[in-house]
């Protein structure tokens, strides 16, 4: 269906006046939403209820007792029609409409030029949550889920808490990038849960050390220079595992050029003047941006005296192309700095309780790009190394699975190797298949990239773990 598209704002309603033209159960809801903002709000209606009389008696609006009208939304900045009659209800919002008023027929998103939203609110954090109109009942649920999960007592609390601080750090930190990068690392320290756990007092002693030593860095020199191209890593996935160094990096650039496997959260750290371009490469899909064009961006922008950052998922040194944009900006006489990022080639590995290295089992590991096991231009994956290497990792090889399981048994390797393919390994949605290279490609039918797949001994490591947590559970459990 159709509907009205709203563009969210947060009004100033303390002191102003608001008409509401109804006395009942919709007119209470109004009301029960309206007053916390402090405006002068007069109610029109020849009935109101007990809980609108006891607002009326308690000074907290006004009551004039007789119908509506038309001349009552003259005066007023907000109308809003909540009686029982849509039409009458219409007929309100057309004519507060035509005097350019914000006005509002309940449940009637077709005679409104605002709507209210259902608003989760701790402290002076607010969240407005709308449905267009569509489904207010809709937008109350997740009103509900947020102050159930997100805007608890103790954000409210640590928005008063900063809220205190923001004149003080807005003087002694010089720049807005400054200020914006030292909020962030604030609200991602111990603070939150000092304020939580030992109080105001303990707070502010903490915020004053980090105040302190945000002053000094801000008068030395800066160790992000934007004279320079960085090449991140951004990790496997999980946006927990990048680095201290790429979030400090991320927080003053300019440009971010970022990739298909890029957790978003993590552009969350990008300060909100930056521009960000996706440059996310997906094998045989047309219009993609090719390296050579990535390799120019990065150039042209930093030319123009920009801090760029080439944000890439995972190592950018490992299948991640760095080497070539280091090349390019190299060629046009442009500094670069790589700051490394957890690859999924050991990540991925781990997180399945799979060592890629084991005393007495594997001494050595080779990481191949799965990706070119049937390149065109020739096979570029050294097979027989592959097959005889302790521990062989394919990255982005899923897809070849068949392809790649029969060229390591066509080198030698045994059929019965185990192997475990890892998909979106750190995510929350990761699935480990383990089986051997006989039967992994029936057992792993239906698993999509991005896919991580680990061959040798190595992998029987993760059944003997696992067999020896569930014996110590089994025995604690006795023992209880």
């Amino acid at each position: 269906m159709a509907y009205t598209k709203y563009h969210p704002v947060y009004l100033a309603l303390e002191g102003r006046t608001i008409l509401l033209v109804g006395g009942g159960f919709v007119a209470t809801e109004k009301l029960q939403s309206l007053l916390p903002s402090g405006p002068h709000i007069t109610v029109v209606a020849p009935w109101i209820n007990d809980e609108v009389r006891a607002l009326v008696d308690a000074g907290s609006i006004r009551w004039e007792a007789r119908e509506f009208l038309p001349t009552d939304v003259v005066d007023y900045f907000m109308v809003i029609a909540a009686t029982n009659n849509p039409q009458l209800n219409a007929e309100i919002y057309e004519l507060g409409n035509s005097l350019k008023k914000l006005s509002n027929s309940v449940d009637d998103p077709e005679h409104c030029n605002f709507i209210m939203s259902a608003i989760a609110k701790s402290g002076p954090m607010q969240v407005a949550i709308s449905s267009a109109g569509c489904s207010p009942a809709l937008a109350q649920r997740v009103r509900n889920r947020i102050e159930r999960e997100i805007l608890t007592d103790d954000m409210g609390q640590l928005a008063e808490f900063l809220g205190e601080w923001r004149p003080e750090v807005k003087k002694s930190l010089p720049t807005y990038k400054v200020r914006q990068a030292f909020w962030e690392q604030v609200i991602d320290s111990q603070l939150p849960r000092t304020l939580a756990s030992k109080g105001v007092e303990a707070a502010n002693e903490l915020f004053q050390s980090m105040l302190r030593r945000a002053i000094l860095a801000s008068a030395e020199p800066s160790s992000v220079d934007p004279k320079k191209v960085y090449l991140v890593g951004a990790g496997p996935g999980d946006p927990g595992l990048i680095t201290v160094r790429a979030v400090e990096i991320l927080r003053k650039a300019d440009v971010v050029i970022y990739d298909r496997l890029v957790n978003p959260i993590l552009l969350g750290y990008v300060s909100p003047g930056a521009e960000c371009i996706y440059a996310g490469k997906e094998r045989g899909t047309p219009g993609q941006p090719r390296q050579d064009h990535i390799n120019t961006q990065l150039v042209q922008f930093a030319k123009q005296g920009k801090l760029v950052v080439r944000l890439k998922g995972g190592d950018p040194f490992v299948f991640g192309r760095g080497g070539e944009e280091a090349l390019a900006l190299a060629k046009a006489g442009i500094e670069f700095e790589v700051v490394p990022g957890v690859s999924s080639s050991i990540a991925a590995a781990e997180v399945a309780n799979i060592p890629v290295t084991h005393r007495g089992i594997s001494a050595a590991f080779a990481v191949f790009a799965g990706q070119e096991a049937d390149d065109s231009r020739g096979d570029r994956i050294p097979w027989k190394a592959a097959a005889n290497i302790p521990t062989a990792v394919f990255l982005m090889g899923v897809e070849r699975l068949p392809l790649i399981v029969s060229r390591l048994i066509e080198e030698g390797r045994d059929p019965n190797t185990p192997i475990a393919v890892v998909s979106n390994a750190t995510m929350s949605n990761e699935d480990v298949v383990v089986g051997t290279l006989s039967t992994i490609v029936d057992l792993a039918v239906g698993v999509r990239p991005p896919a991580v797949c680990i061959v040798g001994e190595v992998v029987r490591v993760r059944e003997q773990i696992a067999s020896l947590l569930l014996a110590s559970l089994g025995q604690a459990a006795v023992a209880a």
